[in-house]
């Protein structure tokens, strides 16, 4: 059983791996039953007319008791969440798959 602290941990392990220290973002968690969405917290740019370098973004979801990590386009947490649960009811019991 993963706790919010361990999600926490991984997802900045995750979210922020392959940046500097200097250059690490928040991590935003949301708890759920089945397990946890993440996601970065970008600071605001300082010229909203300013495009970003990137469009688009993802997020991940922890599952809480297999600690299964999840890749999701970045969405509201509570629709990543139900979209989670959806999928997971979908899948077979014995090999996981769908």
């Amino acid at each position: 059983m993963i706790t919010s602290e361990q999600a926490r941990a991984l997802a900045e392990e995750i979210l922020n791996g392959g940046r500097e220290v200097d250059e690490a973002v928040e991590v935003g968690v949301y708890p759920f039953a089945e397990g946890f969405v993440a996601w970065p917290m970008e600071n605001e740019p300082e010229d909203v007319t300013v495009l970003p370098g990137v469009a688009g973004g993802g997020c991940v979801v922890i599952d809480r008791h297999s600690g299964e990590v999840l890749i999701r386009p970045l969405m509201a947490p509570e629709l990543v969440a139900d979209h989670y649960r959806r999928e997971r009811a979908t899948r077979d019991p014995v090999s996981g798959l769908r």
